[in-house]
């Protein structure tokens, strides 16, 4: 037996010597009181006893300090000489062995009380191990049975030996019923477990396998089961230690994911067919850009496997000077991981290259990192073809624009929207940047003309169909130029619609006009002043009637004066009629001299019927000379906004031109009808119908300059009519006459409240 002494406190030190020190004195107050009382000295084993109840309650240490203490007691109190400390020699082998003694008897008391206490402590400890350990396998109860695995035991025969309560919730069973039943109905009978178990009890090799279990319900489920075996030193198999996990979830999880492989399987075969029959070369690549995926197509077009495509092999088909920038683009697709597309060349499998369109779209999985890429090449070459004719015709068309000083507009009448080609910013003057607005184009027009600029836009705006006008611009230098407008509505088939038209910088050709335009007014003065040789009988005959009446009327004025009762009454009515006599002759004289003067032209409203009926009267002469028969079809029509004079010209020279025409027929009546009339745009019209020997089929030629079919014609009076017309917003034409196998000349002219408008 070994003893562990145990370092005690210093306060436990002093207390253990004051409790010696106590037991000690009260052991000598009892002795020398017995001493006094009785007269007998007290003995050594009275402080042996105190020693040993030292020792038995407070240890070895405290013992020896009470040993030390009696020794000094006693030879102190008891030997002699007493009540000193000086000892005899004979005193000192009593008081050793005294000691010696003491101590004896203290260690053996200290002993018996260490061995006590640790039997005691050993007994505590041995409850509480048995208490701990019963502890320890409730909690090893609670574990296994709070596992979340079918765990059991077996006997080396394979007999259930233990099941936890996971086993026993799972299958409906206790212990004692499934030993009692061997494990019966607990595995699909189907299953091979039951081999594989008996063969793992023979062999004594672990078991490994998966096996559907029975539920409580009767519902089988999948379990993975290790099975393991215990052996004692010897290798004998004492126990068997069985795990299973149910795997049903990840049995139908297997499944559904066999399935699910089947599925993609059988969509990426159907995939595969699908881009194989699409109209169109498909691709597919991984993340980084790497091809593993070319369509039938696309393989027939190169004329390649698809093992000579995979990976980048497929970039040795496109053209290599669209191959840089194809990688640049692919490139930055690839880092940014975002759609695009570009075009290039592709060659062949007869070696000729045409463009395509390639286009990329990144497949994206749950996270929405990219897990592929598919692509299209759309074949472009007929469009690139057309692109390129159509950019020919664009600068064919803006290099022609340019030299005929030509612009092209368009307008959206839906959205207000205006388009103008490149032209027709530098006619307007306007930087190509300029964004074009309706109050743009409405500055510029000249303030005169901005009215009859927004009735124009307004009409557009109102469902127009075409536009030819005249229009003024002032430039920001102040200068003038004049535009001619053409245009038309033009309906898409979604709907809606647009006016398209193209502007002419018409200024030099105006100045040029109005040079023409002085020059033909000069020719037509002189032509007038020929006429009038031929018409001056006419004149004569027309002044005479009204001075002759007026000479009548002065000579009856006085006959009724000589009267010795003068008639004033009758005085009166001659006197009228000599004052409208001479209104009449002053008519003619003023018609003849407007004929004859160069006076500048100024537009007013004057009505065609008063015109031709004007000049009815100076050319009546002729018609009765010439055995033409004119006729009258007057229809009640608008007044006109024109030069009075100039198309009272237009008159005579389309009637005169009537009479020489019909001046060889001798086998119908000459007759000439002008009919006045309203037409249905509201425009006013004045036709000349002749029985004359009709006009070319293609009458166009008659309007030229110096173009005449008569022998002594200058070849101006149809082409100065036409420009006398068309100066006054018209138009003038001839076509046959099928009536009076004859030909029509006819004129239209704008109506004054159409003039208003603009």
């Amino acid at each position: 037996m070994s003893f562990v002494h145990v370092r005690k406190p210093f306060r436990t030190h002093a207390a253990d010597g004051a409790i010696a020190s106590l037991a000690i004195a009260a052991t000598l107050a009892g002795g020398l009181g017995l001493h006094r009382l009785s007269g007998v000295a007290p003995s050594a084993s009275l402080f042996s006893f105190a020693i040993m109840l030292v020792a038995w309650s407070r240890g070895i240490v405290p013992a020896i300090f009470a040993t030390a203490l009696t020794v000094f007691v006693f030879k102190y109190f008891f030997l002699e000489p007493i009540y000193s400390l000086s000892v005899r020699v004979s005193d000192i082998p009593q008081l050793v062995f005294f000691a010696l003694a003491a101590l004896l008897v203290s260690f053996l008391c200290d002993s018996e009380r260490r061995a006590k206490r640790a039997l005691k402590d050993a007994k505590a400890k041995a409850r509480a191990n048995e208490a701990r350990l019963a502890e320890i396998q409730r909690e090893l109860q609670l574990t296994i049975d709070s596992i979340p695995a079918m765990i059991s035991a077996y006997r080396p025969d394979g007999v259930h030996s233990y099941v936890n309560a996971v086993w026993t919730d799972y299958t409906g069973m206790t212990l004692d019923e499934v030993v009692a039943a061997k494990s019966a109905g607990l595995f699909h009978p189907d299953d091979p477990e039951r081999a594989a178990w008996q063969a793992s009890l023979a062999s004594g090799e672990p078991l490994m396998t998966e096996a559907p279990i029975r539920r409580a319900d009767g519902v089988y489920q999948w379990f993975s089961i290790r099975r393991t075996p215990l052996r004692d030193d010897q290798g004998r198999i004492v126990r068997w230690y069985s795990i299973g996990f149910n795997i049903e979830d990840r049995k139908n999880a297997d499944n559904a994911l066999r399935d699910s492989e089947a599925r993609l399987a059988a969509a990426e075969r159907q995939l595969r067919q699908t881009l194989d029959h699409i109209p169109i070369l498909a691709w597919r690549t991984k993340p980084d850009g790497y091809a593993e995926y070319l369509n039938k197509r696309w393989l027939d077009y190169a004329g390649f496997t698809l093992e000579d495509s995979l990976g980048w092999q497929w970039m040795t088909v496109i053209h290599p000077d669209d191959l840089p920038g194809l990688q640049s683009t692919w490139t930055k697709m690839l880092e940014a991981k975002v759609p695009g597309e570009c075009e290039a060349r592709m060659r062949r499998a007869d070696g000729a290259y045409r463009w395509f369109l390639f286009r990329a779209e990144p497949l994206r999985d749950e996270v929405g990192a990219v897990a592929g890429w598919y692509g299209t090449n759309t074949d472009i070459e007929d469009r690139k073809q057309a692109e390129n004719a159509l950019q020919r015709n664009q600068a064919y068309l803006a290099e022609a624009q340019k030299l005929s000083s030509t612009g092209s507009f368009a307008l959206n009448t839906e959205t207000g929207e205006h388009f103008w080609s490149e032209q027709t910013y530098h006619i307007m003057q306007q930087p190509l940047e300029t964004r074009v607005t309706t109050d743009l184009v409405l500055r510029c027009v000249h303030p005169d003309d901005r009215l009859k600029m927004v009735g124009e836009l307004n009409q557009a705006l109102e469902g127009g169909e075409q536009w030819d006008y005249e229009i003024r611009l002032l430039m920001p230098d102040q200068s003038l130029k004049y535009l001619h407008v053409i245009a038309r509505r033009v309906t898409y088939e979604a709907g809606h619609g647009e006016v398209i038209g193209a502007l002419m910088d018409v200024t030099e050709a105006r100045k040029s006009q109005e040079a023409l335009y002085a020059a033909q007014s000069a020719l037509a003065h002189a032509a007038r002043v020929a006429t009038l040789g031929e018409i001056s009988a006419t004149i004569a005959h027309e002044v005479n009637q009204p001075l002759a009446a007026i000479v009548a009327n002065g000579q009856a004025c006085l006959r009724f004066l000589d009267r010795r009762e003068p008639d004033l009454g009758n005085v009166r009515g001659a006197v009228e009629w000599i004052v409208k006599d001479g209104n009449r002759a002053a008519d003619v004289i003023r018609r003849v001299r407007g004929l004859m003067t160069k006076a500048h032209f100024e537009k007013s409203p004057v009505s065609v019927n008063e015109i031709i009926e004007e000049v009815e009267a100076l050319l009546r002469r002729q018609l009765d000379a010439r055995n033409v028969l004119l006729r009258f079809d007057l229809k009640d029509v608008p007044s006109i906004v024109a030069d009075r004079t100039q198309l009272q010209q237009v008159v005579i020279n389309l009637v005169m031109n009537a009479i020489e025409a019909m001046q060889d027929i001798t086998d119908r009546a000459r007759i000439l009808v002008i009919r006045s009339f309203r037409q249905n745009t509201g425009r006013v019209a004045v036709a000349f119908d002749d029985s004359g020997p009709g006009i070319p089929d293609d009458p166009e030629p008659l309007f030229d300059a110096f173009f005449s079919t008569k022998a002594s014609g200058l070849g101006m009076g149809l082409s100065i009519c036409r420009s006398i017309v068309e100066a006054h917003g018209g138009r003038l034409w001839a076509m046959p006459n099928p009536a009076r196998l004859g030909a029509v000349f006819q004129f239209e002219l704008p109506p004054e409240e159409a003039n208003e408008r603009n």
